[in-house]
């Protein structure tokens, strides 16, 4: 898919190049653009069986940094746009959010080797509770809280009692944190929530939609070329922030710019990334495999939740998406002993709890047409 991905946007780009008889570099490289190298840099530059634990590590390392650079934000700086948030990138929220989860799954962990891990995640929990409550990002406050649901049904059963009071525990200490810094900016954002027209930033988001669904529908077959703003069919308000080279959806993204390649693309890569997660998490055998897969899980709701009403194809998510995708090919490998679960049936893997592979494509067409040339000797006879 990461193929596909490449040349599918490269063909949008030399659309808009020809469209606006210029050839440019454009916004958009800084986007989904990046992923297929991306993923190409970091899967090369990690490879063994240490480089896989250590790059699901270095998520929650660099997410403890950002918490410490969004809580000194929010104590020594006094400009204007902190007031909408201490985080304002999609990757810094994204991060924060699946670190809050990984502390919880880490809660449930019952092995030795990462318990020096837990011990500095809840050392630091504080910081990290300050700069997520603060960064105001609503769409992964919804993600945690889909998390934690979620998360009440792919728990081994004898850990959802604990799972309970570690998530109440967990919700109180977010309330507490809102409650001791800035009650009435935070319950206004998440309003917007239930009531978008009574917040600018969420109605926009909304009225995003309408004209962006007829830009597909006016070109279903390739997009609108990346360069190119859509179409305003619908009035949006001049005061309104928004942005022309994107939309604030993407499951909408894809197929604006990319078209029907474009959502394959993307179906494609979610599926493949699903059927990593849930057989990793499926055949784990060690304590570490439960986080490791129950994590990579809950990474990947996180993300579906947010693509609802967040660029997560933009503001550097790029080499997050490299890391953990890479991250769930090692753990792969470490689980299946398979580089590729191309082979693998799904859905009798899940079910039997061991791999098992599916007959190829060739064989079954082979069989398909000799079934029918039997049974078309037999009708004769």
């Amino acid at each position: 898919p990461l193929v596909l991905l490449f040349f599918t946007f490269l063909f949008s780009w030399w659309r808009g190049c020809m469209m606006k008889q210029e050839v440019a570099f454009v916004l958009e490289f800084h986007d989904i653009f990046e992923l297929p190298y991306m993923f190409l840099i970091i899967s090369s530059a990690f490879r063994t069986e240490e480089d896989r634990e250590m790059l699901w590590k270095i998520i929650l390392y660099a997410a403890i940094a950002k918490a410490f650079d969004g809580a000194s934000l929010y104590f020594f700086s006094h400009a204007a746009t902190t007031r909408w948030g201490v985080v304002q990138s999609w990757r810094d929220g994204y991060m924060l959010g699946i670190t809050v989860i990984g502390t919880l799954i880490l809660l449930n962990y019952r092995g030795t080797s990462l318990r020096p891990l837990r011990r500095l995640l809840l050392w630091i929990a504080p910081v990290l509770s300050l700069c997520f409550m603060m960064s105001f990002r609503r769409t992964f406050f919804v993600g945690t809280f889909v998390c934690m649901t979620v998360m009440f049904f792919s728990m081994p059963s004898g850990r959802r009692g604990r799972h309970f009071w570690f998530v109440s525990a967990i919700l109180g200490v977010a309330v507490l944190t809102v409650f001791a810094t800035n009650p009435i900016e935070v319950v206004t954002r998440l309003s917007g929530i239930t009531s978008p027209q009574n917040e600018g930033s969420a109605y926009i988001r909304l009225m995003e939609w309408p004209n962006v669904i007829q830009n597909i529908l006016h070109h279903p077959l390739f997009g609108v070329p990346v360069g190119i703003p859509w179409k305003t069919y619908y009035r949006m308000p001049l005061s309104a922030v928004y942005t022309t080279l994107g939309t604030h959806s993407t499951y909408l993204y894809w197929p604006l710019r990319g078209g029907i390649p474009g959502l394959i693309t993307f179906i494609w890569l979610m599926s493949k990334a699903w059927k990593s997660a849930l057989i990793n998490y499926r055949l784990r055998t060690t304590e570490e495999d439960f986080f490791f897969g129950q994590w990579g899980i809950q990474m990947l709701v996180m993300y579906q939740v947010a693509c609802f009403f967040g660029l997560m194809y933009a503001d550097m998510l790029t080499g997050v998406l490299a890391v953990i995708l890479t991250a769930f090919q090692l753990q792969t490998r470490k689980v299946t002993g398979r580089a590729s679960l191309r082979e693998v049936a799904f859905l009798q893997t899940m079910r039997q709890g061991k791999l098992v592979y599916r007959e190829p494509l060739l064989r079954k067409l082979y069989a398909l047409v000799t079934k029918r040339g039997l049974r078309a000797q037999l009708s004769q006879t």
